[in-house]
């Protein structure tokens, strides 16, 4: 690249500069050129010229570069199947929201034919009209040409719950020292009884 540079008059233009900067090798290498082509590899700052060549839908420089590039890689799957209710889903799930599809033929009684419901999930980031717009026009993007749609909005809140139960059960008994509280005499026992003593004396002499 110094040597074209150097082959410019003193008066090249800017332009004319970044023309020969544009054919420097090094910036032409397959493997460079193959990072420009990849969702998870391309700089960031040529993000929007990437969604552009894939022809990416619905794009928003005020995404996160997280999900600027997860729309630009599922832009081939979902151009794809364009017109189905996988691409609709699809679509949906790469902005970052849950959502189910209800179908006239599958609701009771059935509905309009070639009409559906789009029920899109609302997690704890909450949403605003900008973000009800892109959903919209995401939906028109990739929904057969011949369906009509009307949306619904669900609340929803996710976390952990944990649930725990203990139950503890026990006696105390209490021994106190015995005590008397009242005390009674036995009534008296009363025995008769009588005594007799006799003796007398015998004299015996020699013959």
């Amino acid at each position: 690249m110094s040597d074209a540079r150097r082959l410019l008059p003193p008066n090249s233009t800017a332009l004319e500069r970044a023309v020969v900067a544009a054919a420097d090798e090094e910036r032409l290498a397959p493997e460079v050129i193959a990072q420009l082509w990849d969702a998870a590899a391309c700089p960031a700052a040529h993000l929007p010229w990437l969604a552009w060549a894939l022809s990416v839908d619905e794009w928003d420089e005020a995404w996160e570069e997280a999900a600027q590039r997860r729309v630009i890689a599922a832009s081939i799957a979902i151009h794809r199947k364009k017109g189905t209710v996988g691409a609709v889903k699809q679509a949906l799930a790469v902005l970052g929201h849950r959502g189910r599809l209800v179908e006239w033929h599958q609701t009771s009684p059935m509905g309009v034919p070639h009409t559906f419901q789009a029920e899109i999930e609302i997690d704890d980031r909450g949403i605003d009209d900008a973000a009800v717009a892109a959903i919209e026009r995401q939906i028109i993007a990739v929904k057969p040409a011949r369906s009509h749609f009307f949306m619904r909005l669900i609340g929803t809140s996710r976390c952990n719950v944990r649930v725990a139960a203990a139950l503890v059960h026990g006696e105390a008994i209490t021994v106190w020292p015995l005590m008397l509280a009242e005390t009674a005499a036995a009534p008296p026992a009363v025995r008769f009884c009588i005594g007799w003593q006799a003796w007398s004396f015998t004299a015996v002499y020699p013959l």
